[in-house]
C-alpha cells in the first residue's frame, strides 16, 4: 500500500482532496471527458470507463454509481445530478437452464447477433435527475428532461419530458412546442 493509500484510509486526506487528485487520471481514461465535467472519482463507484462519454459541464457527484458494461454510456452536456445517482448499461441472463446466472459469459447474452442483455444509455444535453435516480439499460433521456428523486428509469422519454415515479413515467411536458422552439433559440 502506498503512503497516500494509507493516509486516505486513515482518514488523515479529506475525501474531496483525494478525489481531486485522482479525477484527472479517471477522467484521462473515459471514452470522452468533456471541459469542466465536476467529478467525484474516489467517492463513487464507476465501472467501464473506456465504455463513458461524458460532455462539457455535466456533475457527476459524490455516491454516484455508473457501471458501463458491454454497452456506452454517453451523458451530454451541462447535465445535473442530485445525490446518489446509478446508471446501469448491462443486465444479466437469468434464463439458462442449468447455468449459476453468474456463470453465463458475455457470447451468451447475444441472442440472433445482437447483445439483448447490455444496451447503452443515452442522457442527451440539459437534463437534471434529481436524488437516488436509477437509469437502466436501453434508456434514452431526451435533452432538457426532468426525472424527479427516487425515479427508477426503464424506457426512454422525448426531449423536456418531466417524469418520475417506479418505474418512470410521462407526468407533464416542460415546454409547450412554442416554448422548446423560442428556448431553444434563446440557447443558441
Amino acid at each position: 500500500m502506498t503512503i497516500l493509500g494509507l493516509l486516505q484510509r486513515m482518514s488523515l486526506i479529506p475525501s474531496y482532496i483525494w478525489d481531486a487528485m485522482w479525477a484527472p487520471v479517471w477522467k484521462g481514461c473515459m471514452k470522452h471527458c468533456g471541459r469542466g465535467v465536476y467529478l467525484r472519482p474516489m467517492s463513487s463507484d464507476i465501472k467501464g470507463l473506456w465504455n463513458l462519454s461524458v460532455g462539457d459541464g455535466t456533475s457527476i457527484p459524490k455516491g454516484s454509481t455508473i457501471y458501463c458494461t458491454d454497452a456506452p454510456c454517453t451523458i451530454g452536456k451541462k447535465v445535473l445530478f442530485g445525490p446518489r445517482p446509478t446508471i446501469i448499461t448491462g443486465d444479466h441472463r437469468i434464463d439458462i437452464l442449468g447455468k449459476y446466472i453468474t456463470d453465463v459469459t458475455v457470447e451468451e447474452k447475444f441472442i440472433d447477433g445482437v447483445n439483448r442483455y447490455d444496451q447503452p444509455v443515452v442522457i442527451e444535453d440539459e437534463v437534471w435527475c434529481g436524488a437516488n435516480v436509477t437509469i437502466l439499460k436501453g434508456v434514452t433521456l431526451g435533452r432538457g428532461s426532468v426525472v424527479a428523486a427516487g425515479a427508477v428509469v426503464t424506457k426512454s422519454f422525448p426531449p423536456y419530458s418531466i417524469i418520475g415515479g417506479v418505474p418512470a413515467k410521462l407526468l407533464k411536458m416542460r415546454f409547450t412546442p412554442e416554448e422548446i422552439e423560442m428556448h431553444e433559440r434563446k440557447l443558441k
